[in-house]
């Protein structure tokens, strides 16, 4: 009688602890715990359970958080001792081409979570911001992950790279700061070119776009990425855009160098897709004392897709889109257009070679423009997602392959046009060269057809199965960082999954 009153005691303790717990949802493929031992924060400032559920609205908040010594080793799974919501800017809207924030270039997929607002169309010049996204350090263009529209904000923030610093001013991106006597703390290494801060400032109604912000109340030296936790190297998860190439194996995301070698994964896209400007989610083991992380799994947080192909002047709308193969291809705040092509236009028909991204809804951004010289239709490329299948037909992003004389490719073999229609599946990412494109038709043929990427939906944990991964218990036993994006929240009752069951 004793041991089932102890029983019923711990089955009481045990429910009452879980039942309330949240899962929250990282970046569509990650699922964590948040227990009542959570820390929770947002901006900084702690809430509680009710604030919680109201500032997720749909998703698309930024994070940055701790998992405990439960973390696997993918990163996939654990429970969080820290949560930190941000907001990268709160402020207003002072240019609507591109969507201008305070002064940052902004822009918007179908991904982008709005709250209070059906349309990004239905903004206006002065409508009050409060968003959170992907922060590109070259000019503090953002991408945007969740747009809210909040016209009741009394103080405005920005979160970016100060530089042009003087005595009393400086600049984040375009934007012009009075520092009005105001001294930054928590800087280490002092208020000095290119540290990442946090500012806020009284709203300013008078404010108005190309003048200098005078209303600052305070500076705060931050990480631009995930918790600093010294003398340790843990599994970690960071998001952000590319900043530096800086060799053929590494580059610098946030302040992390990021090493990948032959027994890196990459996810949605490969290793030539790293540029500057990409999106990029990294998995892997960060050392805390140099800031390397060694990944495991470099993964586009979009699916990559290029094109090259011949274009007429008429395919250009300056500064704004290029037609390729008929299809339509926005520039964004951080396209490279190395030759001027979206910027001046054509005289005369030309080759060109575009490289980019293609969100959930079909629509196509480019993140570099490339002159590749006299037109060729007989020498055309393409790579995309399969969208529709008729063998001999094959679809990528609408546009028509007819495969009936090409080579087909899976993995390192050749293989016949009935085993590859067999394999493949709408959704599969493959890639055409050589191709040759008919002008009338918009239909390429000939060429090598090639599956690059067979998985259907992101997963982790089928990544790096066959690789070696120093993966140790006291590493795990360490917890894990990371710097990512909510996709949803929501109860679970864990009670139902324990050893009581």
């Amino acid at each position: 009688m004793k041991k089932i009153k102890t029983i019923l005691v711990l089955l009481t303790i045990l429910f009452s602890t879980l039942i309330n717990a949240q899962l929250i949802k990282v970046n569509g493929i990650r699922d964590f715990v948040i227990d009542s031992k959570t820390l929770i924060t947002l901006d900084g400032a702690v809430i509680g359970n009710n604030t919680l559920f109201e500032i997720i609205g749909h998703g698309g908040y930024k994070i940055r958080f701790k998992v405990g010594g439960d973390v696997n080793s993918t990163i996939s799974t654990g429970t969080l001792s820290e949560l930190d919501f941000i907001s990268d800017i709160k402020g207003p809207i002072t240019n609507l081409n591109p969507l201008t924030i305070l002064e940052q270039s902004t822009f918007s997929t179908s991904e982008t979570n709005l709250i209070n607002l059906a349309s990004v169309a239905d903004l206006n010049v002065g409508d009050l911001l409060n968003v959170s996204g992907a922060i590109n350090e070259v000019d503090n263009s953002m991408q945007l992950s969740r747009l809210e529209l909040d016209n009741s904000l009394s103080q405005w923030k920005l979160r970016g790279f100060a530089r042009n610093i003087t005595a009393t001013d400086f600049t984040i991106g375009t934007l012009s700061i009075n520092t009005n006597a105001v001294t930054a703390t928590n800087c280490p290494n002092g208020f000095s070119e290119n540290v990442f801060v946090e500012i806020k400032a009284t709203a300013d109604a008078s404010y108005t776009s190309g003048n200098p912000l005078t209303t600052l109340t305070s500076i705060e030296c931050q990480t631009p990425d995930v918790f600093q936790d010294p003398n340790n190297t843990i599994p970690v998860v960071v998001e952000g855009m590319v900043s530096e190439i800086i060799d053929l194996s590494s580059f610098r995301i946030n302040d992390l160098v990021v090493f990948f070698d032959a027994n890196t994964s990459f996810d949605n896209g490969e290793a030539e897709h790293v540029d500057v400007g990409t999106r990029l989610e990294i998995q892997g083991f960060l050392d805390t004392n140099t800031r390397f992380v060694n990944a495991t799994t470099v993964r586009f947080t979009h699916h990559r897709v290029k094109f090259v192909g011949p274009i007429m002047p008429a395919d250009i709308t300056i500064g704004e889109s290029i037609t390729v193969f008929g299809k339509q291809i926005s520039t964004v705040p951080q396209t490279r257009d190395d030759d001027s092509i979206i910027s001046a236009g054509i005289a005369t028909e030309r080759q060109v070679e575009v490289r980019g991204f293609i969100d959930s809804a079909g629509a196509i951004y480019a993140l570099r423009i490339k002159d590749k010289g006299t037109p060729d239709n007989a020498d055309t490329k393409l790579r995309g997602n399969i969208t529709a299948i008729n063998q001999p037909l094959i679809e990528l992003n609408g546009i028509t392959i007819d495969a009936t004389s090409s080579i087909f490719e899976i993995g390192t073999g050749t293989v016949d046009i009935t085993t590859f229609f067999s394999m493949i599946q709408i959704g599969m990412q493959l890639s055409i060269e050589n191709a040759s494109f008919d002008n009338n038709t918009n239909i390429l043929s000939l060429g090598k057809l090639e599956l690059v990427e067979q998985e259907l939906e992101d997963d982790p944990d089928d990544f790096n199965k066959s690789n070696s991964i120093p993966v140790t218990k006291e590493i795990i036993g360490h917890g894990g960082v990371g710097l990512a994006t909510v996709t949803r929240i929501e109860v679970i009752e864990l009670i139902f999954s324990s050893d009581f069951e």
